[in-house]
């Protein structure tokens, strides 16, 4: 129950159906998902689980599921459309050190809630298997006996104390959560886009086209500069030097111009391709308009536009930019931005074009996007 189903053509008939009224408005009556193993774990749960239609947060915690008389504490997540993108076991409070990787105990949330829900233990450990998800207690495969009796299961998670999360070569997480001080039950699994969201690669892309579309900037985030970082280039000049993608040419390094005792983000003529950089990365100080011809799953194309700075605070938490210039020419500079997920292994890849004047003024820039590419196919996409 865990794993990525293969959606029937009428369900997805059905997905897109319904997300597409959605894209179009923001008022809708009925519960919407993005994924449908996330709707058929929300549709397993008994009705005085379901949300209140009414309900104005967008992180709920429920105590009305009952497992033979005990409680099951519950945990949902809505996003700013009101669409349900998380439901799970709410095994801790989530503090501040686990926040960077939300996504990772979302996923062992909703995991353990398939395993209590399930009804068919023999097929979700299948699953397991065939995505490479490994479930250990003490370090040592759990007995089916132990999942198969959901009470004595749900006293082992009852007693949860603590989680520590480790990602090994970019590649594979491993996810302990302390039991007491003799017990631990582990999660091995790899960081796979597909198997941590739920979702298929449709699906992903459906809810990036609504989220980005919809997402407003938070008024309380700003971007706060590490000037003690910074290294003199030439003249006025100076370099934040970030990290680099695959290529030196993209990277993320960010350019300075010191006016008397201040440092300010390169944004003029004279350094038109720092500039460039710049405004592909961090905000600056103008707000363009980003029209993004967004190439989807199945050869599916949404156009839609956003702000630059409502793009750039979507893309704030969870991902590393990386940015490489492409041409300089005076009515069309160009390049390819890199929106690297740090939890699920995929990139965005992204063209874009903006004029000279619209880029020290503040215009229009286009923007072809490319979603959810796996980790496995990017080095491919630079010859690798």
């Amino acid at each position: 129950m865990g794993h990525v189903n293969k959606i029937g053509s009428n369900r997805k008939i059905i997905l897109c159906f319904a997300i597409s009224l959605l894209f179009a408005s923001n008022g809708f009556a009925q519960q919407m998902f993005y994924s449908q193993l996330l709707q058929n774990l929300y549709y397993s749960l008994p009705e005085t689980c379901k949300i209140d239609d009414n309900a104005l947060d967008t992180v709920i915690m429920c105590n009305a599921l009952s497992l033979g008389g005990d409680t099951v504490p519950l945990a949902f997540c809505l996003d700013e459309n009101r669409v349900l993108e998380h439901v799970g076991y709410r095994f801790m409070q989530i503090g501040d050190t686990v926040l960077e990787n939300k996504m990772i105990v979302r996923f062992i949330e909703r995991e353990l809630l398939s395993l209590l829900m399930t009804g068919d233990l023999n097929q979700t450990l299948i699953s397991y298997r065939e995505n490479g998800l490994l479930l250990l207690l003490n370090d040592k495969p759990i007995r089916q006996s132990i999942l198969k009796d959901k009470r004595g299961f749900l006293n082992i998670l009852k007693n949860i104390q603590g989680i520590s999360i480790h990602f090994t070569g970019g590649k594979t997480y491993e996810v302990s959560l302390t039991i007491d001080e003799e017990q631990k039950l582990s999660f091995h699994f790899p960081a796979d886009s597909e198997l941590i969201t739920g979702m298929d690669k449709m699906e992903r892309d459906i809810r990036l086209a609504v989220q980005l579309k919809n997402h407003r900037e938070k008024p309380d985030k700003t971007f706060a500069p590490d000037y003690s970082y910074l290294q003199l280039l030439r003249d006025t000049i100076y370099i934040d030097k970030g990290n680099t993608f695959l290529i030196p040419q993209i990277n993320n390094d960010l350019f300075y111009v010191k006016a008397d005792s201040s440092y300010n983000l390169a944004l003029d003529k004279s350094l038109i391709a720092e500039s460039f950089a710049n405004a592909l990365l961090v905000p600056v100080k103008n707000d363009y308009q980003v029209n993004i011809t967004h190439r989807m799953y199945g050869k599916s194309v949404k156009t839609y536009t956003v702000s630059s700075r409502d793009f750039d605070d979507y893309f704030r938490c969870n991902f590393e930019r990386y940015f490489g210039i492409e041409s300089l020419e005076k009515d069309k500079l160009s390049g390819t931005l890199i929106l690297s997920n740090r939890n699920e292994g995929n990139i965005h890849l992204a063209y874009v074009s903006v004029s000279l004047d619209n880029l020290l003024n503040g215009g229009t820039m286009e923007m072809q996007l490319y979603s959810n590419i796996p980790q496995q196919n990017i080095k491919t996409l630079f010859g690798k």
